[in-house]
């Protein structure tokens, strides 16, 4: 009935075949937990299907595999085989490895028939002992790295995480993970190749019919993003949470494909630390936690430096509960500004209050993703010194609902977001650089055009995609989240086809970017339109000067309020590359 392996097109189809296998062969005595240890380490073991899941390195991938395998001697395991070899205490070699191949692991049991699932990955893997809720609990955490296999039980306090999808009725949950010492203090650790710290997150990508849009978005974010201003004084500053896509378990359940990430904090941003000594206050982080007129910088109000919060923004460093009174001043005296600024105030002075490279990069960003969500609240705003330099920067975070997701529909009942729209910048620091008078509008359309030649290109966002997709797909991942969350109601019960969505994602981003050169972004040298500049450009504009049509601002090239040769020759230089 069983053979040792078996290589499909499809592993999601095996994997809901042997689902039914377990409901018909319940009696047979299935017996729950990793019995099983390779190479000296336990795989992660799903007690609900018998799945076994163990990481190896990507390049095992295409070639045999050969392994130590024995059992647990706490089961009473008689005549074993494990893909069809017995198991004699030689190497066990598993044939061709890939993501699409399941090895069946069979014995009897006092007289039972027990049969596992072993599965390979290339994917990091996770595992959580307890099952979680909305408070820290005490727990072990697990992390086996395929390129430095770990099987080290860590200490941590884990629990759900996030806003909407933090509430009853939800499954596929975020969790934030702090590690600490058998003393519960703080214990920090690198995982993956990312920093040392002991607080992490693991996202879900719950509402996302891909599962990879904030790691995608985020990750772009790193690139495309200008350096913070104090960037000399701070190399390592960075203003995104970075992250690696990993498979995780909980309380012996899998339960899927999820990004593990850093935190936004200090150390990411790399503000001044506070002054334990002199008790003084140097840089400061908040975060806009929720949406408020005061969030949005059109309305300001008294703040009171005895509470963590100025309206919804929250203090985030230095932590209010070790450093009170803290200081709001200077986040007050921004908001402030831009509320009651009009063009020519905020021409003059913005560039006092806030670091407007990263501004720009940032409207240019979230217009691009038409990320809603994005422009009020999940933002992280800083200062690296207040005695040196008062201006706020900022950090990217939380941007699942984007490129295509409708904001306002996050079950996606309500269908999608339409590629070709202007995202109405709800924050007034951002929707400043929509106004043609602003001295920022032309920065912005200039950046814009800057970085369609590099990171906003199709062929480098589509690369990207791909490259963060394939290996889910590759590793078998893919599969076991389909199978896993295929039809939940945490995606109103649609199916999920992630490689399907990832072409979705690409063809929306095309479309966007089309939208954006033809229309909010149009470069000034793109005369007819078209969203290029090119010869027709010229044709159009030297007709234009030769019957002396009037005005139009489309081929004011140089934006001095009338056309004549200038446009022509700057056109040319455009072209020419001069």
């Amino acid at each position: 009935m069983f053979k040792c392996c078996c290589n499909i097109s499809r592993l999601a189809v095996l994997l809901r075949g042997m689902a039914i296998v377990v409901a018909v062969l319940g009696w047979c005595g299935f017996s729950a937990g990793a019995q099983v240890i390779i190479n000296g380490v336990r795989p992660f073991a799903d007690e609900g299907s018998n799945m076994l899941l163990y990481s190896i390195p990507k390049s095992t991938f295409g070639n045999d595999f050969a392994a130590q395998v024995q059992v647990d001697t706490a089961y009473d395991w008689h005549n074993i085989t494990v893909a069809g070899q017995p198991l004699t205490g030689t190497p066990i070699t598993f044939s061709n490895v890939s993501g699409d191949k399941v090895y069946i692991v069979r014995a009897m049991e006092n007289g039972k028939l027990v049969l596992k699932q072993l599965m390979f990955t290339f994917l990091p893997i996770i595992s959580i002992d307890d099952d979680m809720g909305y408070d820290f609990i005490d727990t072990h955490v697990t992390v086996m790295d395929p390129d430095g296999t770990t099987d080290e039980a860590m200490l941590a306090q884990v629990k759900w995480r996030g806003g909407y999808t933090n509430v009853e009725g939800r499954h596929k949950r975020n969790y934030s993970i702090k590690f600490i010492d058998e003393n519960g203090d703080k214990q920090n650790r690198r995982l993956l190749g990312l920093r040392r710290d002991n607080h992490w997150k693991l996202d879900a990508g719950q509402v996302d019919l891909s599962r990879v849009r904030n790691r995608f978005a985020t990750d772009l974010w790193l690139d495309m993003a200008r350096e913070p201003y104090y960037y000399a004084q701070a190399p390592d500053a960075l203003s995104g949470a970075r992250g690696k896509m990993v498979e995780v378990f909980e309380g012996g359940r899998y339960i899927g494909i999820y990004s593990l990430m850093e935190c936004i904090d200090r150390k990411q941003l790399q503000v001044r630390k506070y002054d334990e000594d002199t008790h003084h206050i140097h840089g400061m982080i908040w975060n806009a936690a929720s949406w408020s007129k005061v969030a949005e910088f059109k309305q300001y109000v008294g703040y009171d430096n005895n509470s963590p919060n100025y309206s919804t923004f929250v203090v985030e460093y230095p932590d209010f509960d070790e450093v009170h009174p803290t200081h709001h001043e200077d986040l007050y005296n921004a908001v402030k500004f831009v509320a009651t600024s009009d063009v020519s105030s905020y021409n003059a002075h913005a560039h006092e209050y806030f670091d407007m490279p990263v501004l720009i990069d940032y409207a240019i960003f979230i217009q691009f993703l038409i990320a809603v969500d994005n422009s009020v609240n999940n933002i992280f705003w800083a200062i690296y010194d207040r005695d040196v330099d008062k201006r706020l920067t900022l950090a990217a975070w939380d941007l699942d609902w984007s490129l295509g997701t409708n904001r306002d529909s996050p079950d996606f009942s309500g269908g999608r977001a339409e590629p070709d729209h202007d995202l109405k910048f709800s924050s007034r620091e951002f929707n400043m650089f929509k106004d043609p008078q602003c001295i920022y509008h032309d920065d912005m359309i200039e950046r814009y055009w800057q970085l369609r030649t590099s990171w906003l290109s199709e062929k480098n966002l589509a690369d990207r995609l791909n490259a963060l997709v394939t290996p889910l797909v590759e590793s078998g991942a893919v599969a076991r989240e389909e199978v896993r969350w295929s039809g939940d109601s945490d995606i109103n019960g649609l199916p999920l086809e992630i490689v399907g969505e990832k072409e979705y994602i690409i063809d929306w981003m095309n479309k966007r970017l089309a939208y954006l050169d033809r229309n909010l972004m149009r470069h000034p040298c793109d005369v007819n339109g078209d969203g290029g500049i090119t010869a027709a450009d010229i044709v159009l504009l030297h007709n234009t000067l030769l019957e002396g049509v009037t005005y139009d601002s489309n081929l004011d090239v140089n934006g001095d309020g009338s056309i004549t040769s200038t446009d022509l020759t700057m056109l040319f230089e455009q072209i020419l590359g001069l």
